[in-house]
């Protein structure tokens, strides 16, 4: 059995993008260890600013200068954190002058991190399509067309264990100092490079200049009963009707009876979002046919304006989906990445509610609880087993891919565990280490939505956006970690006062303490 090196290749980039953020989020408390707050916030806020305008650049600028820029960032974070926090830089080494020099290196982690996360998956997306076309006539595989993802969110996962491990082993454990500790993560930059330019980028102009890109799409023609596979033709690309493709908009329940995948079957105004959907897998031919209607019936409405529908020149190119996005105005391209809200409400929420969940509730859960210690022994040990649950989850992509309805259910859960772990912390009902369980549970719960959005999102699209729709979505899960930062502070604040703890930094705006 032969292991696939672009396989290899995303997981290591996974793992390298992710311990970055990780090892600096290990370091909070050596930056800044009574505004570790602030620390949060410059490793968040500076990448969510990437998110929300990666729609609007990405496709102006390739891979290659967007993992250089990464690659870049990452160097940039670890020199000035290190060699500040080091005393080497002595102009920026004192006083508050030295904290707000390294908040500054954080940003850049944080700029990295989310270039990173957004160009890659969008990426392993690209070349899992590939993957997937160029085999799907010999077999009906899905994990021909989640390999990748799969293997980026893999490492993602084991980045959580990996980053905290880097910094107890070599600064808690080999008594290195904390500079020597970030300086010395300047490998993973080098290595996160290397990785990419000699494996992906080869891989990548070998898929585009030598097999011309995605193998082609194909279509059910009118008249083919049997439902033989025939290729499209250039005149079938602009809105066809014999297609069977649907628009992603109000989402009508056009359901798989075998895989229960919701279809989109209406329109919106402006941005034509096509999906494919495999004759095998659809029972409803009338549902779908309705869908078709809609489709036409909104792309007559364009007829004659700069829609986003027009001219989709060449299928088999490899610029094709560039070629589709770059036709878009940009207020086509907000309502097409608002119109990802199927994928991204299930990843904006889990992000919140876990979030919220490990820095408002599990910082005030100790055995006792009064014990700072305590509460700080807990919060480590189920931080390591929530990365855990991380890990296992989302390294399950090419094992299972959870329908629309999982999608949404297990955010749902992971909020029936913040308000678990709240009550946990003020009845204590349940109060000792095999609460850790739990924590494991949570991050199963977390990796697994996180995993099945994105192959999801590459399953469910057509080629034109998926490249598209897997970047703009990256911004749902750093916008439910922005939601859970602020949400924390006062979770934290009630719980410390119904314990009796003193130094909450803000104060319960509800109830009172016992």
């Amino acid at each position: 059995m032969t292991v696939d090196p672009t396989f290899i290749a995303f997981w290591l980039l996974g793992l390298f993008n992710n311990a970055s953020y990780v090892i600096l989020l290990a370091c909070a408390k050596s930056i800044s260890d009574g505004g570790t707050a602030l620390v949060f916030l410059a490793l968040v806020v500076p990448g969510l600013s990437v998110k929300l305008s990666a729609p609007y650049w990405f496709d102006k600028v390739g891979y290659n200068k967007r993992l250089m820029i990464s690659t870049a960032c990452m160097a940039t974070s670890f020199m000035i954190v290190g060699l500040v926090s080091g005393g080497y830089a002595r102009a920026a080494a004192t006083g508050d002058n030295k904290v707000g020099w390294e908040l500054f290196g954080v940003a850049f982690g944080s700029l990295q991190g989310s270039l990173g996360e957004a160009s890659l998956l969008a990426l392993a997306g690209k070349f899992d399509s590939f993957s997937s076309g160029r085999n799907e006539t010999q077999n009906n595989n899905n994990s021909n067309k989640t390999a990748n993802i799969t293997a980026y969110s893999s490492g993602t996962g084991l980045a959580g264990v990996f980053g905290f491990a880097w910094k107890v082993v070599l600064n808690d454990w080999l008594k290195f100092s904390f500079s020597t500790t970030v300086l010395l993560a300047n490998v993973l930059a080098v290595s996160y490079w290397w990785v990419f330019w000699v494996n992906l980028r080869e891989d990548l102009q070998e898929e585009l200049l030598t097999n011309n890109g995605i193998e082609e799409e194909y279509v059910l023609q009118e008249g083919n009963n049997e439902g033989e596979e025939v290729e499209a033709s250039n005149e079938d690309l602009e809105v066809p009707r014999n297609s069977k493709t649907a628009l992603l908009g109000p989402f009508h329940n056009c359901m798989d009876n075998e895989k229960g995948i919701k279809r989109s079957a209406s329109g919106d105004e402006g941005v034509e979002l096509y999906q494919r959907v495999d004759q095998k897998e659809q029972s409803d031919d009338n549902c779908m046919d309705d869908a078709i209607d809609n489709t036409i019936r909104s792309g007559d409405e364009l007829d004659g304006e700069d829609s986003a529908v027009q001219h989709i020149d060449d299928r088999n190119n490899p610029s094709s989906s560039q070629s589709y996005i770059q036709t878009l105005s940009i207020m086509e391209r907000l309502r097409l990445t608002l119109s990802l809200w199927p994928y991204t409400i299930p990843l904006f929420t889990v992000y919140a509610a876990e979030y919220a969940l490990q820095a408002g509730t599990w910082s005030a859960i100790g055995f006792p609880v009064e014990e700072k210690d305590a509460r700080d022994k807990f919060y480590e040990y189920g931080n390591w087993m929530y990365q855990v649950g991380v890990f296992v989850s989302r390294s399950s992509g090419t094992l299972f891919t959870a329908p629309m309805f999982i999608l949404w259910l297990m955010p749902i859960l992971q909020c029936i565990n913040l308000v678990f772990f709240y009550l946990v912390a003020t009845t204590h009902f349940w109060y000792n280490y095999t609460l850790l369980f739990p924590c494991f549970y949570v991050g199963l719960l977390g990796g697994a939505v996180y995993v099945n959005g994105y192959t999801r999102i590459n399953m469910d699209l057509p080629l034109e956006i998926r490249e598209f729709a897997l970047s703009s979505a990256s911004v749902a899960d750093t916008l439910g970690i922005v939601f859970a930062d602020f949400t924390s502070l006062f979770l934290q604040s009630c719980l410390y006062r119904a314990n009796g703890i003193d130094g909450a930094v803000v104060q319960c705006p509800v109830g009172k303490g016992r």
